[in-house]
């Protein structure tokens, strides 16, 4: 193509978190649809966070005579830059007194594998992860800590490392999710650091109920910041986990809201329901995009880039939130690099780990079938790791391709001359934009 243009979005999260160029043909109208966004926050802002908890006191009094600590984290698939926060909350933990030898982090995978102590480093930092003991959860291990059930029947049973800590806090990421709404708060405790009948009767839920929406919503300023997530009251995921979360005795959260270069835009510190909730709202108005009603109408081409979820092969279904609201059937990319490049998701597969790293090993590779791009109804998935041998059960009828140029050279024999195109450049944690405007700056730190 001699008479190009570009467009640049980020990619590759944690593995590089560098820039991908998009090359289109000249004649193409170009439409990028980019979230509200907030900037990042500096060093002082984010220190003011831990200075002014939401609804509890700040960590080094709630820690005060706590003789142990465990700090669960999210693992590579959620993009929660932990290194940034996790200096703040071991300095809180000294200040209160708990021994250095005795605070651990742990890695909330939940059915999820485990990090290598490479992953773990990458994750929580090196200097941190040099300095204090550190594990990756085993949701099919039997070193669990068996708790009464819920009310439904569910069984709890949580990692011990976590269950037997004095001091619980959980460090993770408030991102859309298609049955929370919202991750973040207690998820980083079930799913995260249960065994694998509680994630199994969890999962179950679901399918009892019905899955979400990004689109539900939070409880607004002045209403009761415990109130259903759903309206009407319906019992969801999220009700569940944060049962599950007082059972245990969680204690704290600290949850951020990122830019679009996974920055930290809102930092909420402090009660697991009241923190969670305020960062949710935040969260609502950062992560809000505009679809303007032409585009939704004549749209020949969504591109949905994963970043900043595209380093687990899984989590890129999330990037496709957009597709209803667009009138016609358009054609739709994901940019997804899955640079993990391993599709393990225990629950699903009911597959320890080890049994899952032999079956892959046995079978090997599989070549990459030549994609031929038919109809919009196809997903076509731009991938540099997403292993072929994995990609159709992750999605069905979809083509994998490795190389951008091909995919556009495909669509232009198909699309019109000058085809519409919306670019969505963080699809994996956009939203449709609410009516109402509200100013993004008000609570990035929180407030008590």
């Amino acid at each position: 193509m001699n008479n190009t243009q570009t467009i640049t979005v980020p990619a590759r999260a944690w593995f590089g978190d560098d820039d991908r160029t998009l090359t289109f043909p000249a004649g193409w109208n170009l439409h990028v649809c980019a979230n509200q966004g907030a900037p990042a926050l500096d060093a002082a802002q984010i220190a003011a966070a831990f200075d002014n908890p939401i609804g509890m006191p700040r960590i080094r009094d709630a820690a005060r005579g706590r003789a142990s600590a465990a700090i669960v984290v999210d693992d590579l698939g959620r993009p929660t830059p932990a290194a940034d926060m996790l200096p703040h909350v071991l300095e809180e933990l000294a200040a209160a007194g708990v021994p250095k030898s005795k605070t651990t982090i742990v890695v909330g995978c939940g059915s999820h594998r485990p990090l290598t102590e490479e992953e773990i480093a990458m994750k929580v930092g090196s200097k941190v992860a040099a300095d204090y003991a550190t594990a990756s959860h085993d949701f099919m291990a039997g070193d669990l800590v068996g708790y009464d059930s819920l009310d439904d029947g569910t069984p709890i049973y949580v990692n011990r490392i976590v269950a037997e800590a004095e001091f619980k806090v959980c460090v993770g990421g408030i991102y859309p999710h298609p049955a929370v709404g919202f991750g973040g708060g207690a998820k980083l405790i079930l799913p995260g650091v249960a065994g694998f009948v509680t994630i199994h009767n969890f999962h179950r839920f679901s399918a009892r109920r019905g899955h979400g929406n990004i689109e539900r919503r939070m409880p607004e300023e002045g209403e009761e910041e415990d109130a259903p997530l759903v309206e009407g009251g319906i019992r969801d995921h999220r009700d569940v986990s944060e049962e599950v979360a007082r059972r245990i005795g969680l204690d704290m959260i600290v949850n951020c809201v990122l830019t679009g270069r996974r920055q930290i835009a809102g930092l909420f510190v402090g009660d697991f329901v009241k923190a969670h909730r305020t960062g949710a709202r935040f969260a609502q108005r950062v992560y809000a995009t505009h679809i303007p009603n032409r585009l939704r109408q004549e749209a020949d081409l969504l591109v949905c880039n994963a970043y900043p979820l595209d380093a687990d092969p899984i989590q890129g279904d999330k990037s496709l939130w957009a597709a209803p609201y667009f009138e016609r059937e358009p054609y739709k990319i994901i940019l997804n690099a899955a640079s993990d490049g391993i599709s393990y998701h225990g629950a699903g597969l009911q597959l320890p780990w080890s049994r899952y790293l032999k079956s892959r090993a046995e079978n090997g590779a599989t070549p990459d079938p030549r994609a031929v791009v038919d109809g919009p109804a196809s997903l076509l998935v731009l991938s540099e790791q997403f292993q072929a041998s994995e990609f159709p059960a992750r999605h069905k009828g979809g083509l994998l391709f490795r190389n951008w140029e091909t995919i556009i050279e495909q669509l232009a024999a198909k699309l019109p001359a000058d085809a519409t195109v919306a670019v969505f450049p963080n699809s994996s944690i956009q939203i449709l934009a609410r009516e109402e405007s509200v100013e993004v700056s008000e609570t990035a730190v929180g407030s008590r």
